[in-house]
């Protein structure tokens, strides 16, 4: 698992569950799902992605 932080307000269709996900929240997701996310993100609003961005330990000390 690694750490990413939503950069919108999105919902995505998980295993056939809506999942939202809120702005400038930070989520625990492996790695790979963030990466097919974000390629499902770009398809349908590129206006808006990437929808996660990873979170490294240097950001969150500064927080």
């Amino acid at each position: 698992m690694a750490k990413f932080k939503a950069t919108s307000n999105v919902v995505f269709i998980i295993d056939d569950e809506e999942i939202q996900f809120d702005e400038n929240k930070k989520y625990e997701i492996e790695e790979q799902n963030a990466v097919e996310l974000n390629a499902k993100g770009l398809l349908a609003h590129p206006e808006l992605s990437p929808f996660f961005v990873p979170i490294d330990e240097t950001d969150e000390a500064e927080e």
